[in-house]
């Protein structure tokens, strides 16, 4: 028996969907009262306007498939939270901001996630990886017809592989992410390393490689990250934008420590 872990997936249960491809989002949001339209927009990748039981989306016809359909997950999630209220939302896939995005906001994104990678379709596949890089990810996002970074979010939420995935530009750390099994002490440096991948994709331009090994004292400035390596992975997500998967496969850096041990 499958048991929904949240109000997302209890939707799609109810409607008997088992498959990512049974995933129909117009389907659903005609079901829910939902009508949906393709119009250009400025300023905005949606648009909500609801009254009583009965709501117009407006999409962005501009974005690309995944964009929409992201777009469309996200602005169902505001109809079942936040019924009888207009939205008009800069869509980002979880990507800039989303620690101070309102709360709303937060919960709409969180609702998209769910609906699009429930739980109890993603984590078997997600356990499957033969190891958790980009290429991984895509495989998930075309299975899940979803972006790289949604995917990429999702696949580190979920908590199957102990991951830190960080965002970059040329000016710094723009957000993170890491698993629950990750310990807070490995919070990612802020400027890229030289020696990182992602530098490399960043700032010269170069092509992507496979993921490798790298010292964890390239990512994390942390008293003991020299000690130990880490897989790393990266890939560019636009002209100023990187996307590096940081994978830890050493148990010890997983587990919990005491700093008073240090101060003795």
């Amino acid at each position: 028996m499958i048991i929904a872990s949240s109000k997302a997936e209890r939707r799609l249960l109810e409607l008997g969907i088992h498959s990512p491809n049974e995933i129909d989002l117009e389907a659903i949001a005609w079901d829910e009262g939902v009508r949906v339209q393709y119009k250009e927009l400025i300023g905005c990748e949606a648009r909500l306007v609801g009254y009583n039981n009965r709501a117009i989306v407006t999409i962005r016809n501009q974005s690309d498939q995944r964009r929409k359909r992201f777009s469309l997950a996200h602005e169902l999630g505001h109809w079942n939270y936040h019924r009888g209220r207009s939205f008009e939302c800069r869509v980002d896939d979880w990507i800039e901001g989303y620690t101070v995005k309102p709360a709303e906001e937060r919960e709409a994104d969180t609702y998209a996630s769910e609906l699009l990678m429930p739980k109890y379709m993603f984590e078997p596949v997600a356990k499957k990886l033969k190891r958790p890089t980009f290429d991984g990810v895509k495989q998930l996002a075309d299975a899940f017809n979803t972006s790289i970074t949604a995917t990429a979010i999702r696949l580190v939420n979920i908590n199957a592989w102990p991951l830190v995935l960080v965002c970059h530009s040329k000016n710094g750390r723009v957000w993170f992410n890491r698993s629950k099994d990750v310990p807070e002490r490995w919070f990612p440096q802020k400027e890229l390393s030289q020696d990182s991948m992602a530098f490399d994709q960043l700032f010269a331009n170069e092509a992507r490689v496979r993921a490798q090994k790298a010292t964890a004292d390239t990512w994390f400035d942390n008293h003991e990250a020299e000690r130990y390596e880490i897989i790393e992975d990266a890939i560019k997500i636009s002209n100023d934008r990187v996307l590096s998967l940081l994978w830890i496969e050493n148990d010890e850096m997983l587990k919990e420590i005491s700093y008073s041990r240090f101060y003795r």
